[in-house]
């Protein structure tokens, strides 16, 4: 019995050692092998609850020489501990851990760097160090810089290459866990592999536009010394990046004639001379994803320029015959072309002093491009459905992010995908945010943590299939900032990783494509709304404009403001794309009306035959040719020619006379409306109502005829009875001038008788 007592007393006093002992764990039992280890002094931190809130105190490690570690080299690294809490946080200690078992898949690196949670129980790795951090102020950060770690204590050597776990606990004066830090380093003792190509593409844009052309207030702004143009392109001259350009700042600029800004100019001449890969993006960096998810049945492009070309602005700047050098950053020598007749004049005249030509909307456009037809939408915005719509759109690859996509091996292949009878190009999801990361890190030690984690990322890649190079490509997304000091020596850290190779956006699309999948990632359904209504009111002005002579005097300016509002600059200020989507829109249903029936009052009808009056008025500055289309709402009414051609010249209205046939008395309604030559109808149909009275047009000729000859009878009767008149009237006044002959003659007769008489003389 007595033994009995001693021997539990001995394993009561083991186990309270044990439990009183700090973490030690052996490689074997490292996050990178096969199984994990729970330490000691784990379990007796996490029985000791902190009085501290969670997150409110953060710790983190920074290693030098982005987390690289060759033979015979010290671990330096810094650590950082934050205190956002309202009291002081008393001095503390930070123990550092390594894992020494490398990571063997980029999956257990992930869930290392980004557990679900933390606790006090988590297992680190062996001890290497701990670190006296001070009294850290409410609100305040303190750095404990420069630890070493002497490489005898890192004691790697013999071990594989690969990245590792590096972690550390900040605990109190109790040993309760106050943080916890989880970072990586990379082992390399020279061994041979094949390393990772990194591609890294960075888009160029500008803040949004309602118009889609950038005036020469708004690029005198963004290409002065610190505008937002200058400081992108100067986070990224120098570097291996490809950039993708917004084709709205080029041709703005050249719109501008000789009244662009200095400063834009110059920038567009660095651009040129930067000598970095470019590539365009949609026009004002449309949202090609959300055009395609809002109905559009190929990605709109500008229509013209033309319209906004001022002459003026495009004079021959000397007066001699040779010309200044180009300026504008395109790859043509000149904008002007050598005469095709051999004069000497820009016009192929004989007159140097002739005007040059203006510029077209393909010169505006037109930049050497290092690669063309990449369609590039935001992260996980795609669905399947878009890569037909970007086929028909001349796109050949689209960057997707890898989430967006799900490649049949399950492991990191090449950017390059095959998703069906389309290519894609793959952005790799993690690089791209570490790479984000580092670029718009706050400060050194920030810069430090990051790309650390970068550099082990990109260790894993290689070492998960050493004999097999792999081309990837990360992104910056569109709303980098440029404010950072820190991209390019981002991308040179990088470069001259022993794991990793610079590579261009090329070679990423010639690598051998994996085939994959598209997991559909459509447009949250605001956005989504606001683009369908967006490609409506372009379909309707484009359907409209197919009744113009000139269809571009309607388009071109809808057309630029639809890709302007497309933009993923927008997305910053949803409401007010909102706004400036509704006004498009209602401008839309005013322009299709620009022709239209001029609407007149009832008509009435009251033969069998005639035609009826209309009015096509034109409102827009070019000639329009539209069909008349008459349809009678029933059958009292037969219309002869109920698809009519109007052309109509510019600003004016032209009259119509649609031939009818009454068939019954009664109201007829009829509906009227135009249509283009393609069948497209345009404005909004009209009706008039029509009142239709058969056969009174004999009833009323007869009456007319009767009255007529009334009239007309009643005349030649007035006439010939005047005449007679006239006659009797004359035959009377004859008869009484003979009688008073006769009565003269008596009565002279009568007096020469009395003479006789008494003369005695007789006749």
């Amino acid at each position: 019995m007595r033994r009995l007592h001693a021997l539990l007393a001995a394993l009561t006093a083991v186990f309270v050692v044990v439990v009183g002992l700090p973490a030690v764990a052996g490689p074997g039992l490292g996050l990178g092998g096969a199984g994990l280890g729970l330490g000691a002094s784990s379990a007796s931190a996490a029985s000791v609850p902190s009085s501290v809130p969670d997150d409110a105190v953060t710790l983190a490690l920074a290693p030098a020489e982005s987390g690289v570690l060759v033979p015979d080299r010290d671990l330096v690294l810094d650590v950082v501990v934050t205190n956002t809490t309202e009291d002081d946080l008393p001095a503390s200690v930070a123990r550092v851990y390594l894992d020494r078992n490398a990571f063997v898949t980029r999956a257990k690196l992930a869930s290392w760097l980004s557990p679900g949670s933390t606790s006090g129980n988590d297992y680190l790795g062996t001890s290497l160090t701990r670190v006296d951090v001070p009294e850290v102020p409410s609100g305040q950060s303190r750095t404990v810089g420069s630890v070493t770690v002497s490489a005898a204590a890192v004691a790697l050597g013999g071990y594989g290459w690969g990245a590792r776990a590096l972690g550390a606990r900040l605990v109190d004066s109790d040993g309760a866990q106050l943080a916890q830090a989880r970072s990586s380093v990379a082992w390399f003792p020279a061994e041979s592999f094949q390393a990772t190509k990194v591609a890294v593409a960075v888009p160029i844009t500008t803040p949004e536009t309602e118009n889609g052309v950038l005036d020469a207030s708004a690029l005198a702004a963004y290409t002065s010394i610190d505008g937002t143009l200058t400081r992108q392109l100067r986070a990224v001259k120098g570097t291996q990046a490809a950039v993708a350009v917004d084709p709205m700042i080029i041709a703005s600029v050249r719109l501008l004639g000789t009244s662009a800004p200095a400063s834009a100019l110059d920038w567009l001449d660095q651009l040129q001379r930067s000598g970095l890969e470019t590539f365009p993006l949609a026009y004002a960096d449309a949202d090609v994803a959300g055009l395609s998810q809002g109905g559009a049945a190929s990605i709109p492009t500008p229509v013209s320029f033309d319209a906004l070309v001022d002459p003026t602005l495009f004079a021959e700047s000397t007066p001699s015959g040779t010309p200044e050098p180009s300026t504008s950053g395109t790859s043509e020598p000149s904008a002007v072309e050598p005469p095709a007749d051999g004069g000497t004049g820009p016009d192929g005249s004989d007159d140097p002093a002739a005007a040059p030509p203006l510029p077209t909307t393909e010169s505006l456009l037109s930049w050497p491009w290092s690669s063309t037809g990449v369609a590039w939408p935001e992260a996980d915005t795609v669905v399947a459905a878009d890569l037909d719509v970007l086929a028909a759109s001349g796109y050949t690859s689209t960057i997707l992010s890898s989430s967006n996509v799900a490649v049949s091996t399950g492991a990191t292949e090449n950017a390059a995908t095959q998703l069906g009878a389309t290519a894609g190009l793959v952005s790799d999801d993690t690089l791209s945010t570490l790479l984000s990361d580092a670029a718009g890190a706050s400060g050194d030690e920030a810069w430090a943590t990051t790309m650390a984690e970068l550099s082990a990322s990109v260790a894993t890649v290689a070492r998960e299939r050493p004999s097999d190079a792999r081309t990837l490509l990360a992104t910056l997304g569109r709303g980098w900032s440029p404010d950072g000091a820190y991209l390019t020596q981002t991308l040179a850290a990088l470069r001259d990783l022993p794991w990793s190779a610079a590579s261009t956006l090329q070679e990423a699309l010639a690598s051998a494509p994996t085939a994959a999948t598209v997991v559909d990632e459509p447009e949250d359904d605001a956005r989504a709304a606001l683009m369908r209504t967006l490609v409506t009111a372009d379909r309707r002005v484009v359907d409209f404009a197919t009744a113009l002579a000139q269809p571009q005097t309607v388009t071109a300016s809808s057309r630029l403001r639809t890709l302007a509002l497309a933009s993923h600059s927008w997305r910053a200020n949803p409401d007010g794309l909102a706004t400036e989507v509704a006004v498009a829109d209602a401008d839309s249903v005013t322009t299709s009306g620009l022709v239209s029936i001029v609407q007149g009052s009832d008509l009435s009808i009251l033969g069998d035959r005639t035609s009826l009056p209309l009015y096509v008025q034109n409102s827009t500055s070019s000639a329009a040719t539209v069909y008349l289309m008459v349809q009678p709402s029933n059958s009292l009414l037969s219309v002869e020619q109920n698809r009519i051609e109007v052309t109509v010249a510019s600003d004016s209205q032209a009259r119509v006379r649609v031939p009818v046939q009454s068939v019954a008395n009664g109201t007829v309604d009829v509906s009227l409306s135009l249509v283009s030559s393609t069948g497209v109808a345009i404005s909004t149909p009209a009706t008039v109502s029509i009142s239709v009275q058969a056969g009174w047009e004999t009833a009323i000729t007869w009456v007319f005829a009767v009255g007529f000859l009334v009239l007309f009878g009643g005349g030649i009767y007035r006439t010939f009875h005047k005449r007679r008149l006239a006659r009797e009237q004359a035959a009377g006044a004859g008869a009484g001038a003979g009688a008073e002959a006769d009565a003269a003659a008596a009565a002279a007769a009568s007096t020469d008788g009395g003479d006789t008489a008494e003369t005695g003389v007789r006749p």
